[in-house]
Formats: C-alpha cells, sequence, structure tokens
C-alpha cells in the first residue's frame, strides 16, 4: 500500500470518527435536555437585577451538551480533513531525515536537510569494478584450492557479471570457469568459455592451456598439440605446457 492510498484511509477515518463523535454528543444533550424537562424537582435557580432576569433551568446542561457536539462537527467542516504535504528534494539531492508533523488537523510529511549527491567519475567506477571482479577471482580460487567447487563458480559467475567491464576483464573468470568444469570432466561445458576467452586473448599461454587441456578431454588431440606448439614457442619453459603435453601422450591412442 503506497502513501497517499494509506493516508486517504486515513483521512476518511478522521472524518468519520469526528462526525461520530460529535453526533453522540447531540444524541446524549437531547436526551440530558428532555429529561430536564421532564423533571419535576425545582432546582431552577433564578437572578435578577436592573430589570432582567435569569433562569438557569433543568433542561439548561443537555441543551449545552448538544450546542457542543453542533460546535465540534461545525468546526470539523471547516477545517476539513488532514492534508498532506510532501516537500520533495530539489533534483540530484537526497532527503535527510524524515519528520511527521501533526497540528491544528494537519499531518505532514517533511524531508529537513539535504545531501548533494555527487556521481562518480567514469574512471572510478570502472577501477571499483575491476577490484571487485578481481576480489571475486580470488575468492573463487581460495575454494577452487578447497575443493568447493560450486562456491568457486559463484564467485566466478559474480566475477564475470560485473557490469561496466571491459572485455580484457573478462578473460579470467571465463578461464576459470572452463577449469573448474575441465576438474569435473564436463569438457562441453568448459569448451565454449575457453574458446570465448581466447578469442579475446589470443595471446595468453594460460588460456591456451586451459583450451589444450578442453580439447584433450574431448580427444580432438591434433586441435590441442597445436595450441601446445604455440605456448612453448612464446615461452618454451612453461611447465603446465608441459604437463598438458604428457598427458595427451598418455590419453592419445598409439
Amino acid at each position: 500500500m503506497d502513501l497517499s492510498t494509506s493516508f486517504l484511509i486515513y483521512a476518511t477515518l478522521f472524518r468519520l470518527a469526528v462526525i461520530a463523535a460529535g453526533v453522540l454528543i447531540i444524541v446524549l444533550g437531547y436526551r440530558l435536555f428532555l429529561q430536564g424537562l421532564a423533571s419535576r424537582d425545582e432546582t431552577d435557580a433564578s437572578v435578577e437585577g436592573g430589570g432582567f432576569k435569569l433562569t438557569l433551568k433543568n433542561a439548561a446542561p443537555g441543551t449545552s451538551f448538544a450546542l457542543f457536539g453542533a460546535v465540534l462537527i461545525s468546526v470539523m467542516v471547516i477545517q476539513g480533513s488532514p492534508e498532506l504535504d510532501i516537500t520533495t528534494a530539489a533534483p540530484g539531492t537526497i532527503a535527510g531525515s524524515a519528520e511527521l508533523q501533526q497540528s491544528a488537523g494537519s499531518l505532514r510529511l517533511r524531508g529537513n536537510g539535504t545531501a548533494a549527491v555527487v556521481p562518480p567519475k567514469e574512471s572510478e567506477v570502472r577501477a571499483l569494478v575491476a577490484a571487485a571482479s578481481e576480489q571475486l577471482l580470488q575468492a573463487g580460487i581460495q575454494r577452487e584450492l578447497q575443493e568447493d567447487f560450486s562456491g568457486a563458480l559463484e564467485a566466478y559467475h559474480l566475477a564475470l557479471s560485473m557490469p561496466g567491464q571491459q572485455l580484457p576483464h573478462l578473460v579470467n573468470p571465463l578461464n576459470q570457469i572452463a577449469w573448474v568444469y575441465l576438474q569435473q570432466t564436463e569438457p562441453d561445458l568448459a569448451l565454449p568459455l575457453a574458446l570465448l576467452a581466447h578469442q579475446i586473448n589470443p595471446t595468453s599461454t594460460v588460456v591456451m592451456d586451459t583450451l589444450a587441456r578442453v580439447y584433450a578431454q574431448l580427444e580432438q588431440f591434433d586441435k590441442a598439440q597445436v595450441l601446445l606448439d604455440r605456448v612453448l614457442q612464446i615461452d618454451p619453459d612453461n611447465n603446465d605446457a608441459e604437463a598438458t603435453a604428457r598427458l595427451i601422450k598418455q590419453q592419445e591412442p598409439r
């Protein structure tokens, strides 16, 4: 339920409550008035002076009571229902502490104090995104070392989904997700991720080694060997590539 609907309900109940109270007072005053007229007690009080005579009858309290109810309803009609006055902050500001004021039949919701919103620079946002993505990547690696593969995948996916990232920043999360799928012997899931990472950064020896292992699990040994030869050409002492080459020799049919 939004604020305007809630306030409309409140204003309606407020008006009905005042009318009901006024009607009740008038009814009770009228009954008291009739009871005073019917009373046989000689309790009337009179004051004379200056040619004038003031007599207070038993019916006077009921009359006053009824008049009070009528005045209450009349004041409510004149004053009207409670009003909702929301002071909106200027564009580019955030309202400070909200204050609810209720006085003289009015209800006001007002924001006191404003704080200017200064949008960060685009370069700062990119730096924050890159830092957050790197933290998630490292968290995924830690979970992967603990053999918590579901937690690792969750962290890598979060790192991959950070908004506004440049394409080069997507290479490491893509490669790590492909590597986790390799450890779970799911090369069909790893292949598109490794291919995309390789397309974004075709010179990364880490990505090429991952893709070579994917091809090895898919028994596409020729493609795997081409990638390994390229890695060893760039980095002849690459230990990962040498380990992958030994793995291929073990799996490759003779």
